[in-house]
């Protein structure tokens, strides 16, 4: 292509920015957020399960239950379309009372026939996120009308209130969907809707999906008739901005009100800088290390703790990722419910003795698997470089995240390096991949997390399993404290930290407050 035609070019999509309403002048009652739009597939809310998706259908839809707020958001359960609800005797049975002035974008009630309806839909639909459902709710008819704004649901083990919202709070799969829209546009071969739900709404959400054109923008219009009152805005336009540095620049104009995606370097520039604000929340999500017990010189407990001590985390933490992360060393992250507040520290005088005691004084040699995308690579360069102080000679190879997988999960490897988030906002999200031996097993579609590793801590299983259905608070933390301090002290993870989720806004941007799991971010609130 000639020179000067790839300057018109250039000329024409400049050009064509310019005109995008209200990039110029965004006004008071739009609020426009560059986010990579990469990750999405679709908004339907049986299958969502990536992250900027459930972050849409957090705007589109409601569920049973709901978690409102920035670093404090799951702290506290709060109703959503139920305004109460009473659980049997036995622990196995809830009773939902739904409110009677909620309504669909059609104008529809919501009502128990659409919650029933929803559940089971997704049930049928048996998409991949259903299992955070499926889990303790596995046959439709654990859903049941008992009027018309009366549902109850039965789970297949008893279940504490806090798991018990954190499942049916969920965006997607239990997010609730108006029967007559998806009846409407429902055909023979896609008789749930599904189709069409991928790229329209049938919620009771604040915001109703207006326009999705992919890779440019995704529009949503404010709810007038929204249970809990109109929204402050009117519109949330969510860009296409796929590239940091143009949602900083964007940003600094005026062109967009939020940037979603920047680097902690963007964010340390942005700080203090005139009508810029930083909001920053510890993430429920970790990078970790693992060592498969499956690797002679790892069934030694010793080993283990050895390679703990010898980890320089500062080095991690402050050095590699900037300050935009705090220390988290156990399996529940920080801000969780019943999260324990127990860090590692490098000793290597005490690495070098449990090494000695364990038989391995002069060290062995062993692979760490590691993602290709940063920091993986700076990380696993810095392990290297602290088990090397202990005679462990690590040879990092760094591999394309899909091939790491596949490794990973056939229990293939000796060390690996990658990160984990919670799929949920309660601490069995954790405590069952990390620490029960029976999640998963040769023939389980998903090999959890202590399977690949080889990973069995005796009786821990048990208290897994009775965490999960201990329905008095104090308990449930104890029993899960317990776990982590067992998994911390012999188990095969070096978690390292948890990212900051680091979000900036123009100074006129008011109540946007972002959670731990940052898709349960609401808009509902925000003002400019």
């Amino acid at each position: 292509m000639k020179r000067w035609v790839r300057v018109g070019l250039l000329v024409l999509f400049v050009a064509a920015l310019l005109l995008i309403p209200g990039l110029a002048q965004v006004p008071k009652d739009v609020l426009i957020i560059g986010m990579s739009h990469e990750p999405i597939i679709d908004f339907e809310p049986a299958r969502v399960y990536e992250f900027e998706g459930g972050f849409v259908l957090e705007q589109t839809y409601d569920q049973l239950v709901n978690f409102v707020g920035g670093k404090e958001a799951f702290e506290r359960i709060e109703p959503g379309l139920a305004e109460s609800w009473e659980v049997s005797a036995d622990g196995l049975t809830w009773t939902f009372h739904l409110r009677k002035n909620a309504k669909f974008h059609s104008g529809k009630p919501v009502d128990a026939e659409a919650v029933v309806f929803s559940l089971r839909r997704s049930l049928a639909l048996n998409q991949p996120p259903i299992w955070i459902l499926s889990q303790f709710v596995p046959k439709p008819e654990m859903i049941q009308k008992i009027d018309d704004y009366t549902v109850t649901i039965t789970t297949n083990q008893p279940l504490g209130e806090m798991l018990m919202a954190a499942v049916l709070g969920y965006q997607g799969i239990t997010s609730i969907v108006d029967p007559a829209v998806v009846e409407a546009h429902a055909t023979p071969e896609d008789p749930y809707a599904s189709k069409w739900l991928a790229e329209h709404d049938a919620g009771s959400g604040p915001f109703i999906l207006k326009e999705w054109v992919r890779r440019d923008r995704i529009v949503l219009e404010a709810f007038p008739d929204y249970w809990r009152g109109a929204p402050a805005l009117k519109q949330i336009i969510i860009k296409d901005i796929p590239e940091p540095t143009a949602q900083k620049l964007a940003l600094e104009k005026g062109d967009i009100d939020v940037a979603w995606n920047l680097l902690p370097e963007m964010i340390a520039d942005l700080k203090g800088k005139a009508g810029i604000k930083v909001i920053e929340t510890p993430s429920w999500y970790f990078h970790y290390a693992a060592m498969n017990l499956g690797y002679e010189p790892f069934s030694n407990v010793k080993v283990r703790q050895a390679v703990r001590w010898a980890i320089d985390y500062d080095a991690i933490t402050e050095g590699i990722m900037a300050g935009a992360a705090v220390k988290c060393h156990t399996i529940v992250p920080v801000g969780m419910f019943a999260h324990l507040d127990l860090l590692y520290h490098q000793d290597l005088e005490k690495a070098r003795q449990l090494m000695k005691e364990a038989g391995y004084e002069n060290g062995f040699q062993v692979e760490l698997l590691t993602r290709t995308d940063p920091p993986y690579p700076d990380i696993a360069a810095q392990i290297k470089e602290d088990l090397k102080k202990i005679n462990i000679e690590v040879k990092v190879t760094a591999v394309v995240y899909a091939e790491l997988l596949k490794s990973y999960r056939a229990q293939q490897h000796q060390m690996v390096l990658v990160r984990w988030g919670a799929d949920y906002a309660d601490p069995s999200a954790q405590a069952a991949p990390f620490a029960h031996c029976d999640t998963a097993g040769p023939e389980a579609k998903v090999k959890q997390l202590a399977w690949r590793n080889k990973y069995c801590p005796s009786g821990v299983t048990a208290w897994v399993e009775q965490a999960a259905g201990e329905r008095d608070p104090r308990k449930r933390e104890i029993l899960y404290k317990a776990i982590q301090g067992v998994v911390l002290e012999e188990g095969p993870y070096i978690i390292l930290h948890s990212p900051l989720i680091q979000v900036a806004t123009r100074e006129d941007v008011k109540g946007l407050q972002v959670p731990p799991m940052w898709y349960y971010t609401e808009l509902f609130a925000v003002t400019k």
